[in-house]
This record gives structure tokens, C-alpha cells and sequence, in this order.
């Protein structure tokens, strides 16, 4: 006997989406990190309003930051790309980077370092400040496809499963409004 059609469809397995925390959740930690560090701030500031990846960050040299714009070379899959860096993050790095030679790591740590540094702070997985990025910027209105050439991503729909994350942010507000 010949199985149906309907009985050879395998069921879809659940998408996770990714994992962000708030602006003010981001904000806290921000806040406890600056008094404690000026570097730990710098680390976990720029890790939210850039999306770099900790190994990114752990490889950046001075010669990387210039004009505005963190120039990641030879990122995930050795693509390069180039990341705007938001005033007053662009200001702190001023401030941070005196005194270094243009080929000086501007972090010489590791990813365990920078793992150790979050973990200290709160306790996200350091990717987490990527999500967070990626959310809070498509929430701002940012288009797709500056955020996906910012992330680095290959494909579109690696960029767009933040778009489930942000149209669920959407309908819970929605909710929200008193009719």
C-alpha cells in the first residue's frame, strides 16, 4: 500500500530566535562597568554598538579604527567589511587609542578574556550583545541590508530571523495600546 503524501511531511522543528537583552538591561551593565573599568566599558560598549564578534574585537589593531569607521579585516569566512562607528563611541576610542602604534592591538587579550570580562558584568553569552545590536538597530529603523553588510552576513535570511525577533517586539506593543 502506498503511504500518503501527507504521512512523508516531516514536521518543521521550532526556530530559535536569537537571544537579545533591552536597551535599559544593556544600559545597567553599561552603567556598572564604567565605574568599575574604562577599558571593560569600551569593550562591552563597543561590542553592543557595533556587532562585532569577540574574535573581531580581540584582533583589532589602532590602524583599524580611523575616519568614524572600525575596518574589520579578514572577519568570519575572511570577508572584510566596514562597521560606522557612532559619535560618542567614536570619541571614547579616541580617547583609548593615544599612545598606540598603529599595529598594536588595541585589546592584546583573548576571547576567554573578553568571555571572563561579561561574565563579570552580567550574564550573557557575549554573542548576546551581537542579537542586541542587530535588534535595536532594525527597531531604530535601520534597512536590512546596511545591517547585514555591518554583521558581515553572506545571505539575507541570517540577517532577516531578526526581523522575527523584532515583529514579535511589534505585536507584544501592539497589545499594549488601550482601545
Amino acid at each position: 500500500m502506498k503511504k500518503s503524501y501527507r504521512s512523508r511531511i516531516t514536521p518543521k522543528t521550532p526556530k530559535i530566535l536569537p537571544k537579545y537583552s533591552s536597551r535599559e538591561e544593556i544600559l545597567e551593565i553599561l552603567d556598572t562597568a564604567k565605574k568599575d573599568s574604562r577599558r571593560n566599558y569600551l569593550i562591552l560598549l563597543t561590542l553592543w554598538r557595533t556587532g562585532l564578534r569577540v574574535s573581531e574585537l580581540v584582533n583589532l589593531r589602532k590602524r583599524d579604527i580611523k575616519d568614524g569607521n572600525i575596518f574589520v579585516i579578514l572577519g568570519k569566512g575572511k570577508k572584510d567589511r566596514v562597521i560606522p562607528l557612532e559619535k560618542e563611541l567614536d570619541a571614547t576610542w579616541g580617547f583609548y587609542l593615544d599612545g598606540l602604534k598603529p599595529k598594536d592591538r588595541v585589546f592584546p587579550m583573548t576571547d576567554r578574556n573578553v568571555r571572563y570580562i561579561i561574565k563579570r558584568y552580567c550574564d550573557l553569552h557575549p554573542h548576546s550583545f551581537r542579537h542586541s545590536f542587530a535588534v535595536h538597530t532594525l527597531k531604530a529603523g535601520m534597512n536590512i541590508r546596511s545591517l547585514q553588510k555591518i554583521l558581515g552576513h553572506v545571505n539575507l535570511e541570517t540577517t532577516a530571523e531578526y526581523l522575527d525577533v523584532v515583529g514579535k517586539d511589534v505585536k507584544e506593543d501592539f497589545d499594549k495600546v488601550e482601545w
